[in-house]
């Protein structure tokens, strides 16, 4: 997290930036689907090598990856017993089984496990009605590629 302007203490990071991230999150997933098309288009449609660019598509991934993992994405408690169709005490159990650190005797709707926690549980849970719906969320928004 960005410290906020010391010349201005009321002031957040995103005021000091200018613009509203919520302008910026469209322009991400344009530039994002723009690059995906190119790469697809070269790959389905030219003889094009793309050995000459995977240093930059390495670049790319990287820093993707970096901010993936300085933000990871979470899910609520309440979130995942809704799309699981689990009462909160049963999936605290097998979050708690398959390593998450979460308190099973707990009751909080609004506390956070991680993407890794939630995968962790797929990988325990596949081939069942459970680990089917976790595939589904973990799977979101295509794009869907096959080569």
């Amino acid at each position: 997290m960005h410290a906020a302007d010391p010349h201005h203490p009321n002031t957040t990071p995103e005021e000091n930036h200018g613009r509203d991230p919520h302008e910026i999150i469209p322009e991400i997933q344009q530039g994002a689907e723009l690059l995906m098309a190119a790469i697809q288009e070269l790959i389905e449609w030219t003889t094009f090598d793309l050995a000459e660019i995977s240093d930059y598509l390495k670049r790319i991934n990287n820093f993707l990856q970096a901010v993936i993992e300085a933000h990871p994405k979470t899910y609520s408690m309440a979130f995942l017993a809704h799309t699981l169709a689990l009462d909160e005490a049963t999936l605290r159990r097998l979050l708690h089984n398959v390593g998450a650190r979460i308190d099973i005797t707990a009751t909080d709707p609004e506390e956070i496990v991680t993407e890794d926690d939630v995968i962790a549980l797929l990988a325990d849970r596949a081939g069942s009605p459970v680990g089917d719906r976790l595939m589904d969320l973990l799977r979101g928004d295509g794009p869907y590629v096959t080569w």
